[in-house]
């Protein structure tokens, strides 16, 4: 890391990653209730940004135990299985995070747009073929650097692919990076998307202007958060990757540290621990501990509630568009 101030944020980062992302896993795994595919999806992003918790845990590891003395293990652990390790661990837990982060941008959106087309709904295997596709793309990405075909992972401390000097290694760089802006810019033309509907007066059940400001400002922060962990990467790998650096390989571990892992630590909070619905599986499952068991009868009856006014209220379409637009943004 090089600097003390890193040393430490890294290993605040890194923790935070691992036991939020663990914490979300547990809850979702053990959870009684059916698996839908929200929850599904939401599985699969904090496996995701587990596996960057665990590369920051391996660079923060290595960083302790060679520190100031680095010189004398750097040609080792830059050749070596551990480095094309961390390098595979960082590169598919990002490409699957984004790749995760994209389709449930785009369930959300679907699930509004497509409100009063229940037929339409997206269901657990349409999202099973969804990931299953997202895996094989993540793999092959963070594939080809350890297998030298692209790039490579040994060209710098940290294990990320910076090597750009051949053809290959330039074209797999950039191309990644610019399905990331692309994913990016996709989530945002979809929240934007998903804005407009809800907030239109003349949809079928438009929220109320409460709701619309709690809508909005949860969208700008998924947004920020997304930004923040993009922008910077993706505009200085381009830079370098079109051997026009503008930062040295030492100021590229602050972007490490501070902006490349924001998503990882940030997904559990805005996707998980804020939600009504994770509230109701965590502390339905500290319940079974001894804990929290009276927050836990408080949801498990609120549930009950909720499932009697689906069962017994009356067949009506747009009473089942409310409460569809309803429970997924209030969720």
């Amino acid at each position: 890391m090089g600097h003390t101030y890193l040393r430490v944020l890294i290993w605040i980062i890194c923790v935070l990653a691992i036991v939020g992302n663990s914490v979300v896993l547990l809850v979702l795994l053990t959870s009684r209730y059916k698996l839908t595919v929200p929850r599904f999806l939401m599985c699969h992003l904090a496996f995701a940004d587990l596996c960057m918790g665990v590369y920051l845990m391996i660079i923060a590891s290595v960083d302790i135990h060679t520190r100031a003395h680095y010189y004398n293990y750097g040609i080792d652990w830059q050749e070596g299985v551990g480095c094309k390790a961390a390098g595979f661990f960082t590169v598919f837990a990002s490409e699957l995070s984004i790749y995760t982060l994209t389709v449930i941008t785009l369930e959300r959106w679907h699930t509004i747009t497509y409100a009063m087309q229940l037929e339409r709904k997206l269901q657990l295997r349409h999202a099973a073929a969804l990931m299953a596709g997202g895996w094989a793309f993540a793999w092959l990405v963070a594939l080809l650097p350890a297998l030298g075909l692209s790039s490579s992972y040994k060209e710098v401390s940290i294990c990320l692919p910076m090597d750009v000097e051949k053809a290959t290694s330039q074209i797999y760089v950039v191309l990644v990076l610019l399905l990331n802006v692309s994913a990016f810019l996709g989530m945002c033309a979809c929240y934007l998307g998903i804005y407009t509907t809800v907030h239109n007066p003349h949809a079928l059940a438009p929220l109320t202007s409460a709701s619309d400001t709690r809508l909005a400002k949860r969208m700008a922060v998924l947004i920020f958060t997304d930004f923040l962990c993009m922008a910077p990467i993706s505009f200085f790998a381009i830079s370098a990757a079109l051997k026009w650096p503008l930062i040295t390989v030492s100021h590229s571990k602050v972007l490490l540290v501070l902006f490349y892992p924001i998503n990882s630590c940030a997904n559990p909070f805005l996707y998980a621990f804020f939600t009504k619905t994770f509230k109701r599986d965590f502390f339905v499952l500290a319940s079974r501990f001894g804990c929290f068991k009276m927050q836990a009868q408080i949801y498990r009856t609120e549930s009950s509630v909720q499932n009697g006014v689906w069962v017994n209220s009356p067949k009506s379409s747009e009473g089942t568009i409310y409460s569809l637009v309803h429970m997924t943004y209030k969720h």
